[in-house]
């Protein structure tokens, strides 16, 4: 099984602590997990592991997007935390068709439902994980848990 997480642009100081656990989490039940980001996101997150004690394997949000297709992979998990973050979120929903998790948050909870409503017009399926956070990625991590409990 295989799983592309997608990443963007690093102002939330939770997202790359997040994208570190999401990525081992579902290495551990049994995905083949691609982390999908920015310049700046990969950059962060492959500084998060020094030591490559993940095996991280991180490839180009743009250059990804351009190259994939239905079926590359079973699973697609998202950061939404800015408008671009949901468009491309969408778009790699459509494009891949397949089981997916939009983990939605910022700081304002006026923007968290903003989020959610863009996905949610835009006719995907996707299970949508909400949840006001920035700064700590507690409440992220418990609301992907319980998520992720739904696709294993």
């Amino acid at each position: 099984m295989k799983a592309l997480v997608l990443l963007g642009c690093p102002e939330t100081p939770s997202q790359t602590p997040m994208a570190v656990y999401v990525f081992n989490k579902l290495t551990k039940i049994g995905y083949d997990v691609t982390i999908a980001a920015n310049p700046a996101a990969k950059k962060l997150v492959k500084i998060s592991d020094p030591e490559d004690y993940y095996n991280l394997n991180l490839v180009d949000l743009e250059r990804t997007l351009g190259e994939i297709n239905e079926g590359d992979y079973d699973l697609l998990v998202g950061f939404v935390h800015k408008d671009a973050a949901a468009s491309f979120f969408v778009t790699f929903d459509q494009i891949l068709n397949t089981k997916s998790l939009a983990l939605v948050f910022s700081r304002d909870e006026d923007e968290v439902a903003e989020f959610v409503n863009m996905i949610e017009e835009s006719g995907s399926n996707a299970k949508i994980a909400s949840v006001r956070a920035f700064h700590n990625p507690s409440p992220i991590k418990v609301k992907f848990d319980k998520a992720i409990k739904e696709f294993e």
